[in-house]
């Protein structure tokens, strides 16, 4: 990876800031992409870390203040809060991946009965929780690089192009991480489908 171009220029040479970033804070940064962080955080980090979604967009933010004085603008503040939401999202599944081995808190089966869920049905919200608790045990298991951009495309509905952007990737690149991520996807489906067979019988 190359050398950032302010990281090559003497002090006095850095670029300009745009007036758009200029007038950039971190409040205002919160006021309009609040609800997108909370959005990318909820998705990245899967139902069962859904109790601690405000905590995550907090840390976030707290990140974007500390960061904003050293954003100049050489990429979409999109991309620039989704960066920084995913290293947040990354930290807190790496820890409590460590929490779960020594047996700190609970499992993933143990929690999933407490995800909330808009469905009116007992049934439904049954089913919709056990769904979500396979899909997200499926995904899981995929290296980052294609559980991100699976997650983004095919549950949060962005467009190959919105991905492309906010990972860093190119398109072509994209998508064979997204097929790659489905067919894996789908391999510890089935997989878990059987084994649940199993036990029913």
């Amino acid at each position: 990876m190359g050398t950032p171009i302010a990281e090559m220029m003497a002090p006095g040479q850095l670029k300009p800031l745009a007036p758009s970033v200029a007038s950039l804070s971190s409040a205002v940064l919160y006021r309009e992409h609040a609800q997108r962080v909370a959005g990318w955080a909820s998705r990245l980090g899967g139902p069962r870390r859904g109790a601690d979604l405000e905590d995550v967009v907090q840390e976030v933010f707290l990140r974007v203040h500390r960061a904003l004085p050293g954003f100049r603008g050489e990429a979409e503040i999109t991309t620039w809060l989704y960066r920084i939401t995913e290293n947040v999202v990354r930290a807190r599944r790496r820890k409590e991946s460590v929490r779960r081995f020594f047996g700190f808190q609970q499992a993933p089966e143990a929690e999933a009965d407490e995800l909330p869920s808009p469905r009116p049905s007992p049934e439904g919200d049954a089913v919709q929780r056990q769904r979500a608790r396979m899909l997200y045990e499926a995904l899981d298991r995929l290296p980052e690089t294609y559980r991100n951009p699976f997650i983004l495309f095919e549950i949060d509905g962005l467009s190959g192009a919105e991905v492309a952007e906010l990972t860093g990737v190119k398109l072509p690149t994209l998508w064979v991480r997204l097929s790659r991520a489905r067919e894996q996807v789908m391999n510890e489906l089935n997989r878990a489908k059987r084994k649940d067979d199993r036990a029913s019988h």
